[in-house]
């Protein structure tokens, strides 16, 4: 399937068969087979802006796990999509990380599956973490501030004074040096090492590093890895201990299912579009145990499978999932999508050695991330409230947030339904006289969505001088105020 539409702008009679179509043709519409909701009604949302109340947003939501930074190629990619942050290192592999040499290591105990790679690693494989320095300080000096680095500390193989001096050392090298977490996914047995084979090993080790980084460096805040799974409950309040030691919770959460499982497509899409839902399901458990400590969600995705092509569903729920925590941002304090350029849910198409193909292809969570760069980076969030028709009980067919962005006014209003949304905007309660240019990224349907070169601009534009908001069946809209 391809996005509805890759041309720029559409001509005045397009514009005009759109302003005629109005929700209430709608109500009649088709439910597609494979749309998991029935709605009977027309679809509506109304977003009721406080225009006295604004916060930053904080852009380091907006954050990836990205790899490779050593030859040439590797660094005009880091350079081409200059991310917000750098989560070093990622994943597995940093608790394993032997920050001395910059290389990786391993002992005696069974590390499962995993024991065969982290035998290359420790043999051959290199951080490269004086490559990912000369970027950060080319992006300082270009940007005026470098990377938001999200660290990952070895509990496996470093105490406080080794963590302490690997903090050293990465300051000396023009690091950021704030955020930490104390290791990656402890709950899986498979990624300890000998020094922590227990959950009680695991926090006396935890605590002592996040002693002494907090006195050595007291602007220092560090997480700890909780598993959302209720079948880790027991470990997760043994590694709690007096909740006092830690200032975060890292959280790794992967939303969706697959629709092309035979007889699971309804409730596989149903999972994808109410991604939302299933994280604060989710967050909300985890607080309740740890207490009311911000969430670091250095890894997550929203997938439907591994196709080359992105499944619309798994677009539209990343894109509510950014909106979740946009309105959120007391709870949620940083992001790293899991993985920018590998096998896991890859923003750019990858070979089968896990490397991005040249030229280079944008896939659809590209898309959607580019819309929340556009939009979010570096704005105000302005305050508001949204009441819309529901998907079901609890879930909204459309949400939307407002930003101000260089004294311009901006939102993204996702529609998740299969109906064209009537959308309304008040300003403190109140209607105003007001034009907005609208453009979508539009999907046709349920469904794979087409891969297209990395530099075209899949939205449309649906009106220039539009006085009444409707947003498209399935789409993420960018709506400006015309002043």
């Amino acid at each position: 399937m391809k996005v509805e539409d890759v041309t720029p702008v559409i001509d005045n009679k397009e514009k005009e068969e759109i302003v005629e179509k109005t929700p209430e043709d709608e109500i009649d519409v088709e439910r597609p087979e494979n749309y998991p909701f029935s709605i009977e009604e027309r679809v509506s949302a109304t977003l009721n802006v406080d225009t006295s109340t604004k916060e930053k947003f904080k852009n380091q939501l907006l954050g990836y796990n990205i790899e490779g930074f050593k030859s040439s190629t590797e660094k005009d990619f880091i350079r081409k999509f200059n991310p917000v942050s750098i989560r070093f290192p990622s994943g597995l592999w940093s608790n394993f990380y032997q920050w001395q040499t910059d290389g990786y290591q391993n002992d005696s105990w069974d590390n499962k599956s995993h024991e065969a790679s982290l035998d290359i690693y420790a043999e051959k494989i290199k951080g490269n973490i004086n490559d990912i320095a000369s970027l950060n300080q080319e992006k300082l000096t270009n940007y005026g501030k470098g990377f938001h680095m999200m660290w990952t500390y070895s509990m496996n193989f470093d105490d406080a004074e080794s963590c302490v001096a690997r903090a050293e050392k990465d300051e000396a090298l023009g690091f950021e040096i704030k955020d930490i977490e104390l290791g990656n996914e402890h709950f899986w047995k498979s990624q300890r090492s000998n020094q922590t084979k227990t959950e009680y090993d695991y926090l006396n080790r935890a605590s002592s590093v996040a002693n002494g980084l907090h006195q050595r460096f007291p602007e220092v805040r560090v997480s700890i890895p909780l598993s959302w799974r209720r079948t880790h409950e027991e470990y997760n309040k043994v590694i709690i201990g007096d909740q006092q030691y830690f200032d975060a919770i890292s959280l790794h959460k992967y939303m969706g299912a697959d629709p092309d499982v035979p007889g699971e497509s309804n409730s596989a899409y149903s999972a994808l579009l109410t991604s939302r839902e299933v994280l604060e399901e989710d967050v909300l458990w985890i607080r309740s145990l740890a207490g009311d400590k911000p969430i670091w969600m250095t890894e997550w995705g929203v997938s439907a499978n591994s196709d080359v092509e992105v499944n619309s569903g798994a677009c539209l729920g990343m894109a509510d999932v950014y909106l979740y925590m946009a309105e959120n941002q007391n709870v949620f304090d940083r992001a790293n999508w899991f993985i920018f350029n590998k096998a896991l849910n890859p923003m750019v198409v990858v070979d089968d050695r896990r490397k991005p193909v040249y030229p280079l292809q944008k896939r659809g969570y590209l898309s959607v991330l580019e819309i929340f760069n556009e939009v979010f980076m570096d704005a105000d969030i302005i305050a508001s409230s949204i009441t819309s028709t529901k998907l079901n009980e609890t879930m909204n067919a459309v949400n939307a947030v407002m930003v101000d962005k260089e004294g311009k006014q901006k939102i993204i209003a996702v529609n998740l339904s299969y109906k064209t949304a009537l959308f309304k905007v008040l300003f403190d309660n109140q209607e105003r006289v007001q034009s907005y240019k609208h453009q979508a990224l539009v999907f046709e349907e349920l469904g794979p969505v087409a891969n297209i070169g990395i530099d075209e601009d899949p939205k449309v534009l649906i009106n220039e001088e539009a006085k009444n908001l409707e947003l498209p069946p399935l789409s993420i809209s960018i709506i400006e105020l015309n002043n």
